[in-house]
């Protein structure tokens, strides 16, 4: 059975769109220039547009055109889960960039979680992490004192998590999620790719290890159009 031409067209586009002759985020050719390249009319070129938006592989804004939609990744919400596992889960390449690593004083967040004492100290590494090379998230963690080793580590290009279980056998099992709308300042603009302002989710975890002991207050800056949250 032949396909009607506005579905013939929608493939064709589909198979454009899978091999990267149009990428993520481009703008399509206008609907004029849609029929030349394919030789179809607009009644069929509106067609196969809508067929893709229906699919969710274009995105139409009203005045400026229509793009090629961007790729969502599944972020499942579960407690101590690391992001370099969940990004092995769903078929993409895990990346970090260590952009501070530093000893300083503790927020009043902090001081409570961890339980410190007023004239300690905690360990705070910031992270840039990457989806197949794309900025995604800016990972903010804070530890006891007693985490100064991780100092020493290399922790580019790597789970922090994992690490901290097969070479210093802490296993962070429990945790406290809570969920929140930000917006990104310039510095977070900066590292994420962004526009300053643009909506962020904030995920602020508290991880206790096999212990019960509180050992870490993770805060995550997530850009949001890039992934689907799943509970």
């Amino acid at each position: 059975m032949t396909l009607p031409l506005y579905q013939q067209m929608a493939e064709l586009i589909k198979e454009d769109i899978h091999a990267g002759r149009y990428k993520q985020g481009q703008k399509l050719p206008t609907e004029l220039e849609l029929c030349e390249m394919y030789h179809v009319s607009r009644n069929t070129v509106r067609g196969a547009l809508l067929q893709l938006e229906k699919e969710n592989l274009l995105l139409r804004r009203q005045g400026k055109g229509t793009f090629v939609s961007k790729k969502k990744y599944n972020h499942h919400i579960v407690p101590a889960r690391s992001f370099t596992d969940m990004c092995r889960e769903i078929g993409c390449t895990p990346g970090a960039k260590v952009i501070k690593s530093v000893i300083k004083n503790p927020d009043e967040e902090d001081v409570t979680f961890l339980d410190l004492r007023p004239e300690a100290k905690i360990i705070a590494i910031e992270r840039i992490r990457f989806t197949d090379g794309v900025p995604v998230e800016l990972e903010i963690s804070h530890f006891p004192e007693a985490f100064s080793y991780l100092l020493d580590e290399d922790l580019n290009h790597c789970s922090m998590l994992e690490l901290l279980r097969e070479k210093y056998g802490v296993w962070f099992t429990k945790s406290r999620i809570s969920l929140e709308v930000t917006f990104a300042s310039y510095e977070m603009s900066r590292y994420l790719s962004v526009q300053r302002d643009y909506p962020l989710l904030l995920i602020d975890s508290e991880l206790s290890d096999q212990n019960g002991v509180p050992g870490c207050r993770c805060v995550q800056y997530v850009v949001g159009d890039k992934f689907k949250m799943i509970l």
